[in-house]
């Protein structure tokens, strides 16, 4: 019998965390601000961020995720839902970094 404790994540929301997670990662700064990967991006971090308020740790998301637990701080402290790491406390992090060509155009 596997051990739960109050941090475990059910096998249906790790399976739909993967799932985002296979299109967020995709998402950079040439990806149009309209592209439907980017909502999918902030559904993602939002997911993880309303989880760690419910008790689950960043350690246990990463490993349901298969990354490093860094890689899930930086997530969220790019989005606004965590200071960032001292080292990388001189940098500004921006909600969204696109190239001018690729900015969707106003109508």
């Amino acid at each position: 019998m596997p051990r739960t404790t109050a941090d475990t994540v059910t096998p249906e929301t790790a399976e739909e965390l993967r799932a985002l997670h296979a299109i967020a990662r995709t998402v950079n700064g040439n990806t149009p601000l309209n592209h439907p990967s980017r909502k999918t991006n902030i559904e993602f971090t939002e997911a993880l961020a309303a989880l760690i308020e419910q008790g689950v740790t960043v350690y246990r998301l990463a490993k349901v995720l298969g990354v490093g637990h860094r890689s899930v701080y930086n997530r969220l402290a790019r989005h606004g839902y965590r200071k960032p790491a001292p080292s990388q406390a001189g940098f500004r992090y921006r909600g969204v970094t696109t190239h001018p060509s690729r900015r969707q155009s106003e109508p």
